[in-house]
């Protein structure tokens, strides 16, 4: 996966942020957040912080990485969007074995504090 496709892969990223934003700088929690859920240009987060549009570009990269890093150390991100697919299954569920079949993943997300 290049640099540009790990950056806007919008809903995935949303999701690591949101598992793993306590694990960021400061500085990493203001720009990934600037980025994706304010949807502030490079040059805009620049000019907020006070710093260069290369450095705005690097703490982004940065960042992203370390979320990544962390999914793949802890997994957060998958078990939390199972969890939300169990759900859908469970609001949706035409019988009784189709809601049982999404009980497991939902299960295994609250066991881990998701």
């Amino acid at each position: 996966m290049t640099e540009e496709e790990m950056l806007h892969n919008w809903d995935e990223t949303l999701l690591l942020l949101d598992a793993y934003e306590p694990l960021l700088s400061s500085s990493q929690k203001e720009t990934l957040s600037l980025y994706f859920r304010f949807n502030l240009s490079l040059s805009e987060i620049a000019e907020e912080k006070g710093i260069s549009r290369a450095a705005a570009s690097d703490a982004l990269t940065k960042g992203v990485k370390k979320l990544h890093h962390y999914e793949s150390c802890l997994g957060l991100g998958k078990k939390a969007k199972a969890a939300k697919q169990s759900i859908e299954i469970l609001t949706y569920a035409d019988s009784l074995d189709q809601a049982k079949s999404a009980l497991s993943p939902l299960k295994e997300a609250f066991d881990d504090g998701i």
